[in-house]
């Protein structure tokens, strides 16, 4: 009787750690709803988004900063987000929540091509 009460214990130990260790990660979260909460810059300057690639984590929010001395945007190739027009010293966010490849463009200045990349 003894040994049974003793495993038991240890069983029981084990679950409570594990559930800790779930619960202290974030582990316990749906894969798809988990959101970092990080922030991620790019900056827009030299008529070049930089870095021209950036990658993130699902639930980043990325926040584009115009230090170029004319107006600019920042807009996805498929749509899915559009800052509109930025002036000189302005700013623009769009948090990511889907894993994907997100090109992006400034429709004033066709060249300026940038790409978030979303795991």
């Amino acid at each position: 009787m003894k040994t049974s009460n003793w495993v038991i214990a240890v069983i029981a130990i084990v679950i409570v750690v594990g559930v800790l260790f779930l619960i202290f990660t974030g582990m316990n979260k749906n894969p798809g709803t988990t959101s970092t909460g990080d922030t991620k810059s790019v900056t827009i300057k030299n008529l070049s988004f930089e870095p021209v690639t950036r990658t993130v984590s699902v639930g980043t929010k990325v926040t584009w900063t115009n230090n170029d001395s004319m107006d600019h945007t920042v807009t996805s190739d498929d749509g899915i987000f559009n800052l509109g027009t930025l002036g000189p010293g302005q700013s623009g966010s769009y948090t990511f929540t889907s894993s994907g490849t997100y090109p992006y463009h400034c429709t004033i200045h066709t060249s300026m091509k940038g790409t978030i990349i979303v795991k």
